[in-house]
């Protein structure tokens, strides 16, 4: 749990204070690291609210879309994030209860966003034979590449192209 104690600037508003956090978080199955997590944040609270800014990068375990051998993913980022008292928080804000903030969901949501929309090991990814499932990256396979099953719903359309 990446976690601020947040006591001493809730009395002292204004003052801006700094975190550090090198590990490895439990963020959920979904997210496995295979670098620790470097977060450098800067805080200040303001009538209750916390305002979290800063940057954390780490290298995640990922699968690639095309061929399915695992790779590894570099992630960056730069938040700038307001936390509320639990049950006053507005919709883009996050919570935060007594005098402890978790960063947890921040980071969570940080590198999802931060995915490229596909992970590939390579650009020249050639992927998986539709046929035979071989990893074309590895071994050429035998099979047909052209489509001649007539139950296949689509081959009518094939014509008209």
């Amino acid at each position: 749990m990446i976690e601020l104690d947040i006591r001493e600037a809730l009395k002292n508003e204004g003052v801006a204070y700094t975190f550090h956090y090198e590990g490895i978080p439990d963020l959920g199955e979904d997210i496995s690291f295979a670098k620790p997590l470097i977060l450098e944040a800067e805080y200040s609270v303001l009538k209750r609210k916390v305002s979290v800014r800063g940057t954390f990068e780490t290298v995640l375990h990922t699968v690639c879309d095309r061929c399915l051998d695992e790779m590894e993913t570099e992630v960056s980022c730069y938040f700038d994030e307001t936390f509320s008292p639990d049950g006053t928080q507005e919709e883009e804000e996050y919570a935060y209860r007594d005098d402890a903030l978790s960063l947890d969901k921040l980071v969570y949501d940080a590198i999802i966003l931060n995915l490229p929309p596909q992970l590939l090991c390579s650009e020249e990814c050639k992927g998986l034979c539709p046929q035979c499932g071989q990893n074309l990256n590895r071994k050429k396979c035998n099979c047909k590449q052209e489509d001649t099953d007539e139950t296949n719903p689509f081959a009518k359309l094939k014509g008209l192209f």
